[in-house]
C-alpha cells in the first residue's frame, strides 16, 4: 500500500497541498537551523508552562528567519519563515496548526489540522504537505508536549508514547541508505526521548552511539554488506524498538530493566567501535600499499 501511495501515477492525481514534500529540499544548513530554532522556542514555552490553560504568543526574529508560536484554547500554531536575507537554496514559509487534544484528538494526541510548506522553486511558488515528513516529527512531538504542559502540567502520557511510536515507525520506514541522513533522523528521535526524563546514563549511551556511528560515515562503503545492514538496522529498528518498549513499562519495571538496557546499548557501541577499528586497519593497509607502490615506481637504485 505504501508503494502504491508513493507511485508517480497516484501522485499525479493527488492535490498539490496533499503531496509529501521532497525532503532533500529541506536538508540544507539554513533550514536545519530554522527547524532547531522552532524546536527550542517550543521547549522554552514548555519550561514556562503554568500547568493550566492560558493564551500565549512568542516571536523570535533573526536576520535569516522568523519563528512565531501561538497557543490558545483551540489551537497551537507554529510558523517558520525565511527572511530575504536567508542563505537557504529555497525561500519557504512553513505553517503547522494542531488542535488542542481536548478539542479534537486521536490516541490522546491533538489532530494536526494543517502542516504545509510554501516554497519558491524555479520562479514558482509550490505547496506541499509536511504531515509525514520525518524531519518534522520532533516538532510534532514538542507541540503535543506543549499541549500537555498548558493543560495538565508536564507529565508523561499515553499520548506522548503514541506520538513517539509514530516517530519510530517513520524512522523504520525511512528509505535513506546514507548513514549521515539516517543518523540525523535518529538524533531527532533521541531528542524526543529526552522529554521522558530518561536515565542520564542511558541518554549518554545514546549520544555515544551517534558519535561512534558518525566516525563510520566517511568510509561506510568500505564495510561489507552485512556490516552495513547491521548499522542501518541498529538505528532504524533495534534502538527505537528498545526505547519505545522500555518507556511503555511502569516506573517500577523501568528501574528493573535499566541495567539491561544499558548493557544492550553498550554492546551496540562496542560493535560500532569494532567496525571503526576495522576501517582504520583497512586505511593503514591501503597506506602501506601505496608506499610500497611508490617505492617501486621511484626507486633510483
Amino acid at each position: 500500500m505504501k508503494d502504491l501511495m508513493d507511485s508517480p501515477w497516484l501522485r499525479f492525481f493527488t492535490p498539490a497541498h496533499k503531496r509529501a514534500v521532497d525532503e532533500h529540499l529541506l536538508r540544507d544548513e539554513a533550514t536545519t537551523k530554522l527547524l532547531k530554532t522552532g524546536e527550542k522556542l517550543i521547549d522554552h514555552l514548555i519550561s514556562k508552562a503554568p500547568g493550566y490553560n492560558q493564551k500565549r504568543s512568542l516571536r523570535r526574529k533573526q536576520k535569516q528567519s522568523i519563528v512565531r508560536l501561538k497557543i490558545n484554547h483551540k489551537f497551537i500554531k507554529l510558523q517558520l519563515l525565511d527572511t530575504k536575507y536567508s542563505v537557504s537554496p529555497i525561500q519557504k514559509r512553513i505553517t503547522i496548526i494542531c488542535y488542542r487534544h481536548y478539542v479534537r484528538s486521536k490516541n490522546g494526541v491533538g489532530i494536526c489540522k494543517e502542516a504545509s510548506i510554501n516554497y519558491m522553486k524555479d520562479g514558482t511558488w509550490h505547496v506541499r504537505s509536511l504531515k509525514q515528513s520525518s524531519l518534522f516529527q520532533g516538532i510534532f512531538f514538542r507541540i503535543h508536549r506543549l499541549d500537555e504542559a498548558f493543560s495538565q502540567g508536564q507529565s508523561q502520557s499515553e499520548g506522548s508514547l503514541e506520538l513517539l511510536d509514530k516517530q519510530k515507525e517513520l524512522l523504520g520506514a525511512s528509505k535513506t541508505d546514507q548513514l549521515p541522513l539516517l543518523l540525523e533522523e535518529s538524533k531527532r528521535f533521541f531528542d524526543s526521548v529526552e522529554q521522558f526524563s530518561i536515565d542520564p546514563l542511558i541518554q549518554n549511551r545514546l549520544e555515544r552511539l551517534i558519535k561512534q556511528a558518525s566516525k563510520l560515515s566517511s568510509d561506510f562503503d568500505l564495510l561489507d554488506y552485512e556490516e552495513k545492514h547491521i548499522v542501518r538496522r541498529m538505528f532504524k529498528e533495534d534502538v527505537p524498538k528498545l526505547l519505545n518498549t522500555f518507556l511503555s513499562l511502569s516506573l517500577k519495571n523501568q528501574l528493573e530493566q535499566k541495567e539491561n538496557i544499558f548493557v544492550t546499548l553498550s554492546k551496540m557501541e562496542l560493535t560500532l567501535i569494532d567496525y571503526h577499528n576495522q576501517l582504520e586497519k583497512a586505511r593503514v593497509e591501503k597506506m602501506n600499499h601505496l608506499i610500497r607502490l611508490q617505492e617501486m615506481r621511484y626507486n633510483r637504485d
